[in-house]
C-alpha cells in the first residue's frame, strides 16, 4: 500500500469529511435560515436556492453522503455524490464570495484524493467496451 493510500490517513479524512458534509447538510436543513454573518450577496443567492428546492436537495445529498462516508457504506459512491457539490462550492464562493474559495478547495482536494484512493473501483467507469457484433441468423434451406 502506498503512503497516499495509508489506511490510517484514508480512514481519518473519510470522518472528517463525512462530519463536514453531515453538519453542513444538517445545519442547512435545520439551521432555521439564520443568515447572520453570511455576506450580502451570498444571500440572495440562497434564498434563490431555496425557494426553488435546490438547496434542500444539495443539503439531503450532503447528509446521506456524510452518513455514508462515516460508517464507511460504499464509500466510493458517497465521494461521487459529493463531487458535484463540492465543484459547485467552489464556484460559488468564487463568483459571489471569493474570501470563502479556499474551503471550497481544500474540499476539491479531498475529493480529488479520494478519487485517487478509490479509483481501482471507478476504473470500470472510464473503460470502453468492445462493440458487440449482433449475432447471425442461420438461414434455413
Amino acid at each position: 500500500m502506498s503512503k497516499l493510500k495509508n489506511k490510517y490517513v484514508v480512514h481519518t479524512l473519510r470522518t472528517l469529511f463525512a462530519l463536514f458534509f453531515l453538519f453542513s447538510g444538517i445545519g442547512g436543513l435545520f439551521g432555521g435560515g439564520d443568515m447572520q454573518g453570511v455576506p450580502a450577496p451570498m444571500i440572495d443567492a440562497l434564498v434563490a436556492l431555496q425557494t426553488n428546492g435546490l438547496f434542500y436537495m444539495i443539503k439531503i445529498t450532503e447528509v446521506i453522503a456524510g452518513l455514508m462516508l462515516l460508517f464507511n457504506i460504499f464509500p466510493a459512491l458517497a465521494v461521487i455524490f459529493l463531487a458535484p457539490i463540492a465543484v459547485g462550492v467552489v464556484v460559488f464562493n468564487a463568483m459571489i464570495a471569493p474570501v470563502y474559495v479556499v474551503t471550497g478547495l481544500i474540499v476539491c482536494l479531498i475529493e480529488i484524493y479520494f478519487g485517487y484512493v478509490y479509483w481501482d473501483q471507478y476504473k470500470p467507469l472510464f473503460m470502453r467496451k468492445k462493440k458487440i457484433m449482433p449475432a447471425t441468423m442461420p438461414t434455413q434451406q
